[in-house]
């Protein structure tokens, strides 16, 4: 079933500050309970615009500007982060360099707290999250507690360090925030149709990614193309089935989900984020590369 705290979280890993995300899913939860969970993402979105207008107005949420750079557009997850190449497009021409060497302005976790510490707070006007802030949303927003999860997931991915020192200096992104790297649904395996309006709509994909649904049962059900079985829940089918080409079939999505890679629109994305996880057997903190780290030194354990 959906509540207010998984439309919370949801909103939050996409990059929409806490207490938006909180606000937005509390006052369509009110009017929109026990609607349909693909009406209720709509209002959802809809919530979420009205808020955001209203704080825009209002003068809230809005940074500071200082100089920024140009941002980075997003061409496709294979070309802005395959073998170190990154590539850009300026004025609609596209181009491709190879970014310098980046190293981590770190080397143990003491270093990365005065590094943290030392951070600027100051963001561009037209800021907008890298994909990569919303995958470490929730050691990002974090404290004591989520220190060493931070200071893993910029020790794995300097060039995001780099990057995030930067942008809390009033520059923009060089990395991609429209989310395309967040997809771990395969385009390919959708319908030649529901891929194409996917790649249109990524935050729709995200969406039904974020609440557990398949997406292409969810695009169906949408159009009122399918209906789930006489006394199913339609939140829990379109939780517990996926579209093959030949049939719905059983499939846990939040199992399917948690397992799955980033692999971008273009399905090439795979290794974008090198993620370490919590291993709730030992307490250990388990890297992406295998090694076992002490969940409060952050030191490779023996």
């Amino acid at each position: 079933m959906l509540d207010i705290s998984q439309a919370t979280n949801m909103l939050t890993s996409m990059g929409v500050s806490s207490s938006l995300a909180a606000r937005a899913a509390e006052r369509t939860a009110k009017s929109y309970s026990n609607a349909d969970p693909l009406t209720f993402l709509k209002e959802l979105r809809t919530t979420l615009a009205e808020l955001s207008a209203e704080a825009s107005r209002a003068g809230n949420n809005t940074p500071t500007s200082t100089a920024s750079t140009g941002k980075t557009a997003y061409t496709s997850t294979a070309a802005l982060y395959s073998n170190g190449t990154q590539s850009t497009s300026t004025a609609g021409t596209a181009s491709t360099t190879k970014p310098a060497t980046t190293a981590a302005p770190f080397s143990n976790l003491e270093e990365f707290k005065q590094w943290e510490k030392g951070l600027g707070d100051t963001f561009a006007a037209d800021y907008e999250p890298p994909d990569y802030i919303r995958v470490a949303s929730m050691v990002l927003n974090g404290g004591n507690d989520t220190v060493v999860g931070r200071y893993m997931f910029f020790k794995n991915h300097p060039e995001f360090a780099a990057d995030y020192a930067s942008i809390r200096n009033g520059q923009l992104s060089k990395f991609p925030t429209d989310g395309s790297t967040l997809v771990k649904s395969d385009l390919s395996k959708m319908s030649t149709e529901t891929a194409a309006y996917y790649k249109k709509n990524p935050d729709e994909l995200l969406a039904a990614e974020g609440f557990n649904m398949d997406p292409t049962l969810a695009k169906m059900r949408m159009n009122g193309e399918i209906a789930a079985p006489y006394g199913v829940n339609i939140s829990e089918w379109l939780m517990d089935n996926k579209w093959t080409k030949d049939g719905t079939v059983a499939q846990n999505n939040r199992v399917a989900y948690a397992n799955a890679d980033y692999i971008g629109l273009d399905g090439k994305g795979a290794g974008t984020y090198k993620l370490s996880k919590f291993d709730a057997a030992t307490g250990n903190i388990i890297n992406y590369d295998g090694r076992v780290y002490d969940p409060l030194t952050g030191e490779v354990k023996a």
